[in-house]
């Protein structure tokens, strides 16, 4: 099976499960309550075949994608019967617990996935665990202004001493917008630069330099630049119109900034070095970063160790994995809103599937970390104050409790109504937006 179907169908399981979980928070938390469940479905649609036990109708529908929960009187717009096991005659804290249970769960769905992961093992990049020598700066990078060379050994920053690229990598100093200490050894003294962290922070390299990588080919696309020229899965390329090539970082740089211009690649193919010319084209290689110039070909992700954790430690692991994950979703959002990030930056079913494609390229740890990232998303949108999501029907609850009675039907409706045009109008730009990125360059 292809890699593509592969990741198709990885997406499509792991967003069931992941919706599926969320479901079941709800459905746990409404017994709990005293709420009487109708359904409790694995998947949409009609109903294929189930079984009854007590009041509940378990089945499983058409399309066994995710699921859903019927309460007895979720409904406002539906007759009340006044029995005390309807949702709507439930205090509004019961209501509010049953409401949190779904994202809470996605929260701790993506906990276990990255515990176990760890207690397992998880393979790492090598350069992580070594000094933060700097092997090579990526072209008109903040870091290149700033002053950071090739052979600079990173010391400190901010302030905070940094023993190796994973410290430095995730030193919190490094905040877009803001100015950073940088402390460097080269050659026998120390040297302290400044730095301004640009807005659009992409990533640590392009602020702190790049470690040594071999640059090493995983996969080439046979009707572009890279396939024509002849290069093939393993090549290891090694230098760029003469410049030595220390990392995929600044490769993929200097093909951006090429504009288009041929460019000449030295690389070795086990005993033999060669060099070959190829003309980069402009075009989406589909790792969520859109149009640039490229060559076509895809890198491996250069020499790994693997680590695993002890029980108790591994929980530590997931944790922290979480929070950053959760924290960088966060600031996506807050972007969103300030203007910082684009609509157009958001991926949706189209980009998620393409993500789940490379990361079963990659390998069960990268789609297990991948479904966890998936798993947070969903808890984190589920809670904004949007009608229609969880965090809207909370937002509706606070309202209620503020004013110390039931809004009316209307109101109710109205509210639900603005949510689900707003949220099908950021689907519906954010489907054709991926489609857009996916067509070939006029």
């Amino acid at each position: 099976m292809s890699h593509t179907w592969v990741g198709i169908l990885a997406a499509i399981v792991g967003l069931g499960v992941m919706v599926f979980v969320h479901e079941w928070g709800h459905f746990v938390a409404a017994r709990l309550c005293g709420v009487r469940v109708d359904v409790f479905s694995l998947g949409y649609g009609n109903r294929v075949f189930g079984w009854k036990r007590g009041p509940t109708d378990y089945r499983v529908s058409v399309f066994p994608l995710g699921g859903y929960v019927k309460m007895a009187g979720d409904n406002p717009a539906e007759e009340r019967t006044g029995d005390p096991d309807e949702f709507l005659a439930k205090s509004r804290w019961r209501r509010l617990v049953i409401i949190l249970a779904g994202p809470f769960m996605n929260f701790v769905l993506a906990f276990v996935l990255l515990w176990g992961l760890y207690n397992v093992g998880v393979p790492v990049p090598a350069y992580t665990r070594q000094p933060v020598q700097v092997a090579g700066v990526i072209p008109k990078s903040p870091a290149e202004e700033a002053g950071i060379k090739a052979g600079d050994r990173i010391v400190a920053i901010g302030g905070t001493k940094v023993a190796n690229w994973d410290d430095a990598l995730s030193v919190p100093s490094i905040l877009p917008g803001r100015q950073v200490s940088i402390d460097v050894e080269r050659g026998s003294s120390t040297v302290a630069l400044k730095e301004m962290v640009p807005q659009d922070l992409a990533d640590g390299f392009s602020i702190l330099g790049c470690p040594r990588q071999r640059v090493q080919i995983d996969s080439v696309t046979p009707a572009d630049p890279a396939g024509k020229a002849g290069l093939k899965p393993g090549d290891e390329l090694v230098s760029l119109d003469g410049e030595p090539l220390a990392n995929r970082d600044i490769l993929m740089a200097m093909i951006t900034q090429s504009g288009g211009k041929p460019v000449r690649i030295g690389l070795k193919r086990g005993a033999q070095e060669l060099k070959v010319s190829m003309t980069p084209i402009y075009a989406d290689p589909g790792d969520g970063h859109g149009k640039r110039w490229v060559i076509g070909a895809s890198f491996g992700p250069g020499e790994t160790i693997r680590e695993s954790y002890p029980f108790f430690q591994a929980a530590r692991q997931s944790w922290r994995k979480n929070l950053g994950i959760g924290k960088d979703i966060l600031s996506v959002l807050v972007g969103l809103f300030s203007g910082r990030v684009s609509i157009k930056d958001l991926a949706g079913p189209v980009g998620i599937v393409r993500v789940s494609v490379q990361a079963a390229k990659l390998g069960f740890a990268e789609y297990i970390i991948f479904m966890a990232f998936l798993s947070v998303n969903l808890g984190i949108l589920n809670l904004l104050p949007i009608p229609i999501l969880d965090g809207g029907h909370v937002l509706m609850l606070a309202i209620e409790g503020t004013l110390r009675r039931d809004l009316s039907l209307v109101v109710k409706e109205r509210f639900v109504t603005v949510g689900l045009v707003f949220l099908l109008a950021i689907f519906g730009f954010v489907i054709v937006h991926d489609i857009v990125v996916l067509l070939p360059p006029h």
